[in-house]
């Protein structure tokens, strides 16, 4: 009886009182393009990229900032108390070189979720990590996390610079070429070539992991056995469309929130998105390359999974065979969240038009341009819903902090979508989502590409 009590008592020591983890932003050097260059990450000391955590812990973490400026993290898709979300100015405020910040919540969540600088336009420098929260489900599959990420030699103010300044060094990769033949919503895009920009930043290159294509990650994998590959977009400017290549897969949840499954081989994943994808490693000697290639151009980046005891393969390609297309709705309307969710009636609808200016690169919701805004004031226990009105010609991967919302319309057409904090609305198109406003504060609503968000597309609201 003495030995139990013994085990009781060591095993609630060691809970409550477990060390936090400790997270530092720090600098890193990588290979880009056979050249050594200077990013950031957000590591622990022993070098684990990142966060692992399980459901029904403590996210209990002190992060410290090695860099020589200031900076702040973002949780991207907890449900957290407001004063811990990481918005530097807004909920929190800086970290300054040398010093450190302890966060500390209970996880309520499972699934893929990241980590990123919320603080001026640090996230092209890379500020960015995996946050995984696992379930006894997960110890099933081999885990692989899938970043994509794309890298710049400018800095993001250059970047940003050159795009108000309508620099074409910064703008369009499209040309009639590229765009000629796609489809966006049924159109073919040969007959609209001005009614879409894709993407408005040209980069060096694109990465998974931090590795290029002339090394990539090369992950060893066992013959018949099922692998989670965990798909994350942290990139600044680019969409991307998963490629499984000779793999099928399975898409399991996005954001972090399970859906009914849904076979392919091929799936999209805008800025902010994640996806997790079940796939089975076939009873063979193999490689399985898995690529993720921007909308609208050829460039691709990727990792390698093998089975062979050495991969013969130790480069990827830089460009696919032909062009990408745009993203579109196509998936989206095949989501459906696997939990029945009802937030109850609907108490107050708020209206957002999406609306920008590409000669001048402003961007807007509602005509307002951050910081002049104005916050919409959501009551407290109300259900919401938000009616995002895309009147530009590009899309926007629009991102709620601290809270998961039902994509419930596209375009007028009523779904029984799936839950996200980030979700695409498309050139010219409406989406509907709808939460209950159940965590008081102000709640950041922003479009996640890094360069509209900087140039005006960003509010928040304020739950009280």
């Amino acid at each position: 009886m003495k030995l139990k009590n013994l085990i009781i008592f060591t095993l609630f020591t060691s809970i409550v009182f477990a060390n936090p983890v400790i997270l530092e932003v720090k600098q890193k050097i990588i290979s880009v393009n056979g050249k050594s260059v200077k990013v950031s990450t957000i590591e622990q000391p022993d070098g684990t990229w990142g966060y692992w955590g399980k459901l029904g812990e403590s996210f209990d973490v002190i992060v410290r900032n090695k860099l020589a400026e200031s900076t702040m993290i973002h949780w991207h898709g907890l449900i957290l108390p407001n004063n811990q979300d990481g918005v530097a100015g807004v909920t929190n405020s800086e970290i300054n070189p040398g010093k450190e910040f302890h966060f500390n919540f209970p996880l309520q969540q499972s699934g893929s979720y990241w980590m990123h600088s919320h603080d001026g336009m640090q996230l092209q420098d890379m500020i960015a990590a995996p946050l995984i929260i696992e379930t006894p489900e997960d110890a099933k599959y081999q885990q692989v996390v899938v970043m994509f990420q794309d890298y710049s030699s400018k800095s993001a103010n250059q970047v940003l610079k050159g795009l108000q300044a309508n620099n074409s060094d910064n703008m369009g990769h499209m040309n009639h070429d590229d765009m000629h033949g796609m489809k966006m919503d049924g159109m073919d895009m040969g007959d609209m070539d001005d009614m879409q920009d894709i993407n408005d930043v040209k980069y060096d290159a694109y990465l998974t992991n931090y590795h290029d294509n002339l090394k990539p990650q090369i992950t060893q994998v066992k013959p018949g056995t099922s692998v989670k590959l965990r798909f994350i977009n942290s990139a600044s400017a680019s969409n991307f469309w998963i490629n499984l290549g000779k793999l099928k897969g399975t898409l399991v949840a996005v954001d972090g929130s399970p859906i009914k499954p849904i076979a392919g081989s091929k799936f999209q994943l805008a800025m902010g998105q994640r996806s997790d994808i079940i796939v089975d490693i076939p009873k063979v000697s193999a490689d399985f390359p898995i690529l993720g290639q921007v909308e609208g151009i050829k460039s691709q980046t990727g990792l390698m999974l093998t089975s062979k005891s050495k991969s013969s393969v130790q480069k990827l390609a830089n460009n696919a065979n032909s062009a990408a297309p745009a993203l579109n709705y196509n998936e989206e309307l095949q989501l459906h969240s696997s939990d029945p969710i009802a937030f109850g009636k609907v108490d107050h609808t708020y209206k957002i038009k999406l609306t920008g200016d590409m000669n001048k690169y402003t961007w807007q919701m509602n005509g307002e341009t951050w910081p002049n805004i104005t916050p919409p004031k959501v009551n407290y226990g109300d259900t919401v819903t938000f009616e995002f009105d895309n009147q530009t010609m590009m899309s926007h991967p629009m991102h709620l902090h601290g809270y998961n919302f039902k994509v419930v319309s596209i375009n007028g057409k009523k779904i029984d979508g799936a839950l996200r904090d980030t979700i695409l609305v498309m050139p010219h198109s409406k989406v509907t989502v709808e939460f209950k406003a159940d965590h008081k504060g102000k709640w950041m609503l922003h479009c996640h590409t890094l360069y509209h968000m900087h140039a005006g597309m960003m509010t928040y609201i304020d739950v009280e």
